[in-house]
């Protein structure tokens, strides 16, 4: 597997692309490791050349998510072909990381997964706790 990577502004960008000269895994993991050793709150990965994905692939894909899950840092995947998406039914829904089709969608699910974690700004004032009225 091919692993491009691109830092953004708000995630980081993981482009998976087929390469048999390489173990998948490896790769993977070292990706996977480095974009969550970031600081960005958002994983994307962009499956969108990939037409095949090995069970220990996407063993790592699920065990990343659970993980950045706990610090708060979304791992989404995208772009994902019909064997791709095939091979992750039998994958329990809690540990599946967010599939959505495109990486515009990524951005708002993330965008939406953090409001929903972060304190509301209508309700304090500049960190400091003091409700308004």
């Amino acid at each position: 597997m091919e692993i491009h990577r691109e830092i953004l502004p708000e995630s980081y960008l993981l482009i998976l692309a087929e390469d048999h000269t390489h173990p998948e895994e490896y790769g993977l993991a070292r990706a996977l490791q480095q974009a969550a050793r970031s600081g960005k709150p958002s994983i994307w990965v962009d499956c969108s050349s990939l037409r095949h994905i090995s069970g220990r692939a996407l063993a790592l894909l699920t065990s990343y998510c659970q993980r950045l899950r706990r610090r708060n840092t979304q791992l989404v995947l995208c772009h994902l072909a019909e064997e791709v998406q095939d091979s992750l039914k039998d994958t329990p829904e809690a540990a599946c990381p967010p599939i959505v089709p495109t990486l515009l969608d990524a951005e708002l699910y993330c965008h939406a997964a953090h409001q929903s974690t972060s304190p509301s700004p209508s309700t304090t004032t500049a960190g400091w706790g003091v409700a308004l009225s």
